[in-house]
């Protein structure tokens, strides 16, 4: 593996513990407006940003579907959420942060989330000061499985794609990564990857602490 230098972390599920919050949200509105949305069908929108969450939920219940109001509404009952009970950060993220820095890798955030919100989420979370770039989905015009946001990260962190690691949790991110000729690495939150997509991440870690050990090792080599 060539030297690398950018670290590209995804945010939601990666991060900061967000989905299951996202997806519990996604249910109540779904009901309020006669619908209903269930763990397999969420999982499929995972990792995307609003315009690809829009195409996938029109597809599934049709164009009169109307998603632009449900959204609206999840983002504020999950927004209400987070502000009361606070930002919940996935085990190891400081640590593997604080060691990049230590170790002289560049740090990248690149999400589906909304450039505002990602960086309230981030500063609460306390990484954002550990981040030297940020690139967030409404600064975009293709979705993830696309690879335009990761190519974009790595061009605000001045390193080469293939230099590049992407920390994902979802298969749409996995995907992205692989079609930016980045290494991708899979640390699962809500589902494992598909048996195809699996097949396209460089390496699976049970978690944070598990990429950090693996950089370690792999720096001493």
């Amino acid at each position: 593996m060539n030297k690398i230098q950018g670290i590209i972390f995804d945010m939601d599920g990666v991060i900061i513990d967000s989905e299951r919050i996202s997806f519990k949200c996604f249910q109540e509105v779904f009901k309020e407006y006669n619908y209903e949305i269930d763990e397999k069908f969420y999982l499929k929108v995972i990792g995307r940003n609003y315009a690809g969450i829009e195409d996938i939920m029109k597809k599934e219940y049709g164009d009169d579907f109307p998603f632009e109001t449900i959204y609206r509404k999840k983002a504020d009952l999950a927004y209400e959420v987070t502000d009361r009970d606070g930002v919940i950060v996935k085990p190891g993220v400081h640590e593997l942060m604080d060691y990049l820095k230590e170790n002289g890798y560049k740090i990248a955030v690149a999400t589906s989330t909304r450039r505002e919100r990602a960086l309230q989420l981030l500063e609460e979370a306390k990484v954002k000061a550990k981040v030297d770039f940020v690139v967030c989905g409404d600064e975009v015009e293709n979705s993830k499985p696309n690879p335009e946001i990761f190519l974009k990260a790595a061009k605000g962190l001045g390193v080469k794609a293939g230099k590049c690691i992407v920390i994902e949790d979802s298969d749409a991110g996995i995907t992205a990564a692989h079609a930016a000729k980045m290494i991708g690495i899979h640390v699962p939150d809500m589902k494992q990857l598909e048996v195809e997509t699996k097949a396209l991440a460089f390496k699976v870690c049970k978690s944070l602490f598990e990429v950090k050990e693996y950089l370690d090792e792999v720096g001493k080599n």
